[in-house]
């Protein structure tokens, strides 16, 4: 059984990664090539640039880049450290994962007390959600004295 779950946990997580990492290449070819896009409040470019001019939508590809490329960025590294130093036990690597997932979604999910909006907050659950499942399914294994290098 702690085969099978171990299995599960890495294979969820590198599907998760992988995601991130698709999903992250296609929001930073929106933001440097993107003829149309818009906020999940609504607002699209032209509106932006009605009310700010073109500068106002140069900031806003530029923080959709920005968010992108460090996502994608997450996403190989993780990419790497499933592949390789979590599929052979290291526990540390469990560690890693779990503390950049908890550290990275929870202050996304803070948006809404901070900034007071819930507008992109779901996509952060979910991933945190899918992590700690696939972080759960490896404990059993992490966690056995003797399974896992420290």
């Amino acid at each position: 059984m702690k085969k099978l779950l171990f299995t599960a946990s890495w294979v969820i997580l590198l599907a998760m990664s992988l995601f991130i990492a698709v999903a992250s290449i296609g929001s930073t070819s929106t933001a440097y090539f993107g003829q149309e896009d818009t906020l999940s409040a609504g607002v699209t470019l032209e509106e932006i640039r009605a009310a700010g001019g073109e500068e106002a939508v140069k900031a806003f590809r530029g923080r959709r880049a920005t968010a992108a490329t460090w996502a994608l960025g997450w996403a190989l590294m993780a990419i790497g450290l499933i592949l390789v130093p979590y599929r052979t036990g290291h526990r540390w690597a469990w560690w890693t994962l779990l503390i950049s997932v908890i550290v990275s979604q929870l202050s996304s999910v803070a948006r809404y007390m901070l900034i007071g909006t819930v507008s992109g907050a779901g996509t952060s659950g979910i991933i945190l959600g899918i992590a700690l499942l696939g972080l759960m399914a490896g404990v059993p294994r992490m966690f056995s004295k003797g399974e896992a290098e420290t």
